[in-house]
């Protein structure tokens, strides 16, 4: 049986990483595609584990050899994911877990229609915005940026089938709605 591919996307410092983690954990078959980033590496990231992370020229020369199912320059940084990655996940009989922005979400929606979205949201901008401040340690910048990024996302938000609420301090009741959404899918195939 081939997997199916799920998104969990929704704005910068929603607490995407820390849901997917929960998901991986609790959900055998559903497999985090690691993809590649031109960012660089933060504190307590894992190159291979938690990005692949290459330069400006590598990712490029993938997108322009057609290696890429998907890739998106999101604040002056390049992502994609590998087309090879992807398909050796699938026919193997696993979900694949993409945990990306919005606007690779777009694309993958819009090339593979059967892909899952799920949009996590916070339960306001003021909570948004002191997780993202505690994530880059005091440092976030584009902060204008960010804002009126935000409110764009949610404008792609509000058309998604799946959205989930990831309130603050409430991870377990997070991630337990994702996993009800993902069985509830199993069973009506």
């Amino acid at each position: 049986m081939r997997g199916k591919i799920f998104i969990i996307t929704g704005p910068s410092g929603v607490g995407k990483t820390s849901i997917a983690t929960e998901l991986l954990k609790r959900r055998p078959r559903l497999k985090k595609l690691v993809t590649y980033t031109t960012r660089p590496i933060r504190p307590g990231e894992t190159n291979g584990v938690s990005y692949h992370f290459v330069d400006e020229a590598t990712l490029t020369s993938m997108q322009n050899a057609g290696e890429l199912f998907e890739s998106a320059r999101v604040y002056d940084t390049l992502y994609g994911s590998k087309k090879s990655d992807v398909e050796a996940l699938l026919h193997a009989g696993n979900d694949v877990l993409f945990v990306i922005d919005v606007q690779g979400a777009k694309t993958i929606q819009q090339d593979h229609p059967e892909t899952v979205v799920i949009f996590i949201d916070a339960e306001s901008d003021e909570a948004l915005m002191k997780r993202l401040e505690a994530r880059d340690q005091g440092k976030t910048v584009n902060l204008e940026e960010r804002l009126q990024a935000i409110q764009n996302e949610r404008v792609y938000g509000a058309s998604c089938q799946h959205r989930v609420v990831n309130q603050e301090g409430k991870l377990t009741e997070t991630v337990d709605a994702i996993l009800n959404l993902m069985d509830h899918l199993d069973e009506n195939l």
